[in-house]
């Protein structure tokens, strides 16, 4: 044999080896839109944004926030899916999205094996400004509530965040009404908010967040933060061009037994729970978006207007609670910066005062009915 014959001999085993090893990778069987690059729709979106922005949506149903007015006909969104998957139609493609038309995307995954189905659609879905708590949709996996409004016939399910998302990971075997927040019957008239602190149990204890307030909230829950930056996961707020004077709505409030702290130790005191509404600009100095969120929502230099509840206690039948928005940083309003939707607006409510911080105490219930926010 010669010197060449015996190198292709000892090579061709190593490269069958490495090409059974390539073979032998599964390809990505995941089909999903992780994000959308609305680039092209800076026009015409309520906060100026960066170039990739996430996508706000728990279903398949992908709401593009957008003004009133602003010309639909033509658009060209582009999205980012999961690693190797494709997208019909294109990505970039340019369709008819006026008249509340929606454009259907099916994802394909790397495998070829798995579908996944979104609908696409702009609409100008301006918050409103009274809120009954009637409505709710289950999460595409069927465990827990995403909190709804209905305007027009159309279901808002983009406005309303809750720590949910961050409960599954907890206790998966819930049932929707046993997470913190859910739509329950019981209301001054048909259904009402229910917020309670339920424990974490064993998985919440290890990771330092042993309960979870009931919360519900205007704008998003970031559920990849939610246990390494919890106070980061909750982002305040959605475009609101009107300018928010008073909140007025019903409570009852039924606080837990046992207060604990955020190491599940038991502590004196008593629960309490916390409503709060914030008004701010939602762009800096350079129009970057600003997104204020747990560590910042009362003290931001972003902050124009504040309001919380004082006062407070416990209530078993439906008591009327009332608070102002209060100015803060000595910031006067800018007409053309409110007329372009400059400003962000959030309703804050949680079952434990000191929620944020898993403080609080099993058990407090807080239900919440037929909320109004006056204006100016």
């Amino acid at each position: 044999m010669t010197t060449m014959t015996k190198r292709i001999a000892t090579i061709l085993p190593v490269a069958c080896l490495l090409t059974a090893c390539i073979q032998e990778e599964p390809l990505n069987a995941e089909a999903d839109i992780l994000s959308c690059d609305l680039s092209s729709d800076k026009d015409i979106l309520l906060v100026p944004a960066d170039t990739a922005m996430p996508v706000v949506s728990t279903t398949e149903n992908i709401d593009i926030s957008v003004q009133l007015g602003a010309d639909l006909r033509a658009r060209s969104p582009k999205f980012i899916v999961t690693e190797g998957a494709t997208i019909s139609p294109a990505s970039g493609s340019c369709h008819d999205f006026s008249e509340g038309k929606s454009v259907r995307y099916v994802v394909t995954s790397q495998d070829g094996e798995w579908h996944r189905t979104y609908h696409v659609s702009y609409v100008s879905n301006e918050l409103i400004t009274q809120y009954a708590f009637e409505n709710f949709e289950l999460s595409s996996n069927g465990k827990y509530q995403i909190i709804s409004e209905v305007v027009d016939g159309r279901a808002m399910l983009n406005w309303w965040g809750t720590g949910n998302p961050g409960y599954y990971l907890a206790n998966s075997l819930a049932t929707p009404t046993e997470y913190p927040t859910a739509i329950v019957q019981g209301g001054r008239s048909g259904n009402c908010l229910q917020l309670v602190t339920r424990s974490a149990g064993l998985f919440g204890k290890l990771a330092g967040m042993p309960i979870a307030a009931g919360n519900l909230f205007l704008g998003s829950f970031d559920v990849a933060s939610a246990l390494k930056a919890p106070l980061q996961a909750t982002h305040f707020g959605l475009p609101f061009r009107q300018i928010p004077k008073t909140i007025k709505g019903y409570y009852k409030f039924k606080a837990g037994e046992q207060m604990t702290n955020s190491r599940g130790d038991e502590i004196a005191g008593t629960d309490n729970f916390n409503i709060y509404a914030m008004f701010y600009e939602n762009t800096d100095e350079n129009g970057k978006q600003v997104v204020l969120d747990g560590t910042n929502s009362d003290d931001s230099p972003y902050l124009v207007l504040y309001g919380k509840i004082e006062g407070q206690g416990e209530a078993d039948e439906w008591t009327a609670f009332s608070f102002d928005m209060k100015a803060m940083n000595g910031k006067d309003l800018d007409p053309e910066r409110l007329a372009r939707f400059g400003y962000n607006f959030s309703i804050v409510f949680s079952s434990s005062l000191r929620g944020d911080i898993f403080t609080g105490a099993v058990g407090s219930t807080l239900m919440i009915d037929d909320v109004e926010v006056e204006c100016r």
